[in-house]
């Protein structure tokens, strides 16, 4: 008896070894694409077109002094994005003690700290001013925000695709380089991704102009990928199409290019033709002068490539206009989030849709009213001169003549 205790005890040993070293990994808080994710989002580095990252859209929110926080404050400097709960005990605490120690370490660098709550019903801006006290928060450089739910809970699902809520808040912290770039994610815990932090903080900082035509290392992998599923995309900000030659025609690979789009279909008899006949004879006096062309189809189940191909001979457009299907859930969802135009199976927009470098639509003019072409042609002068993402502020321009619900019959 007493030989085959030993036995059992380094049984049972090696049992508890095996059980630790195969345990599973902590899983990152953020939603998830399993189709492109074999392991957790931000579990591993690489390298991702800068272009390629998603842009953060203006938003407004409620500081912890009370007063309305526009991100407009954030713009020209990187800033650093985190979500907690004043009444969390551990972990969000611990969270906002790293946030202090970052504070001190980056106070050098022009750069802020953005702090959302996910308990936007208890953490009113009194509760938040009392938190920030804690922390020795200056508004000017680290600030609590709240608001609705709903508002905190879009920017951070549709923009960060990260869960928002008490029990399962993201507990990474996300860099918006100052160039308005959803840029890397970074573990709080991990004294390794804080070093890089400090890092990419730093370079980020010092950037002179939009890194183009570069890559950038960074834990948010799943930037440029196309989604597994339509109906659990909150918003459509980017998309993929097929084109006429059956590449995959990625939106933010226009970026640093303007760019015209426009909707039609192949059997349409009349409108249809006469917008792109009119586009032709627009590229055939402005040459090069005139920004790449994107023409989408609404009518995907029968303008297939093939159908297209034939289509854009006979136009004779070249290598800068593109005529694009995809799925048709995909275009209507195209047309009436990313562009705001009206879409349903009868109509779409018959207007033409001025995209800046930096992936904004900044314009939609009609093309058969003088005026709009000449306001339209310069639009396309101004954005290409463009260094860098507009600000919060600055408007869109809307064209001259025909509100933009006007539509084409399908």
């Amino acid at each position: 008896m007493p030989k085959i205790i030993p036995i059992i005890l380094w049984i049972a040993a090696l049992i508890g070894l095996t059980i630790f070293l195969f345990r599973p990994a902590k899983q990152d808080r953020f939603i998830v694409n399993p189709e492109f994710s074999a392991e957790p989002p931000g579990a591993v580095l690489d390298d991702i077109p800068w272009k390629h990252l998603p842009d953060v859209p203006p938003f407004q929110l409620i500081a912890q002094n009370g007063a309305p926080f526009d991100s407009q404050k954030l713009a020209g400097k990187p800033y650093l994005v985190s979500f907690f709960f004043a009444n969390c005990p551990g972990i969000c605490r611990d969270l906002n003690s790293q946030i202090a120690r970052l504070n001190e370490q980056l106070r050098k660098e022009d750069v802020m700290f953005v702090s959302l709550t996910v308990d936007a019903e208890n953490d009113t801006p009194e509760v938040l001013d009392r938190y920030a006290q804690d922390y020795g928060a200056q508004l000017d450089r680290w600030v609590f925000l709240t608001d609705q739910q709903y508002k905190i809970s879009q920017l951070g699902e549709q923009v960060f695709e990260v869960v928002v809520d008490r029990a399962t808040h993201t507990d990474n912290i996300l860099l918006v380089d100052k160039w308005g770039r959803y840029r890397d994610r970074f573990k709080w815990d991990d004294p390794y991704d804080m070093k890089r932090l400090i890092e990419v903080v730093k370079d980020a900082a010092v950037e002179l102009e939009p890194p183009l035509d570069k890559s950038v290392r960074t834990r948010n992998v799943l930037a440029g990928r196309p989604p597994f599923d339509l109906k659990e995309l909150k918003w459509v900000r980017e998309f993929h199409l097929t084109d006429s030659n059956e590449q995959t025609l990625f939106s933010r690979d226009l970026t640093g290019e303007v760019w015209i789009a426009n909707f039609f279909f192949t059997s349409c008899p009349t409108v249809c033709q006469q917008q792109n006949a009119y586009l032709r004879g627009l590229r055939e006096r402005l040459g090069n002068k005139l920004p790449v062309i994107v023409s989408i189809s609404t009518d995907p189940t029968h303008d297939s490539p093939a159908v297209l191909q034939k289509y854009a001979e006979k136009l004779g457009a070249d290598a800068r206009w593109s005529f694009c299907t995809g799925d048709d859930l995909l275009i209507r969802r195209i047309s009436s989030e990313f562009f705001q135009a009206p879409s349903s199976p009868e109509h779409h927009s018959s207007r033409l849709f001025v995209v800046d470098r930096w992936h904004r639509v900044r314009g939609s003019f009609d093309w058969q009213q003088p005026a709009d072409e000449v306001a339209m042609l310069k639009s396309i002068e101004s954005l290409k001169l463009e260094t860098q993402p507009m600000l919060a502020d600055e408007n869109f321009s809307t064209g001259q003549a025909t509100p933009a619900a006007e539509s084409a019959s399908e």
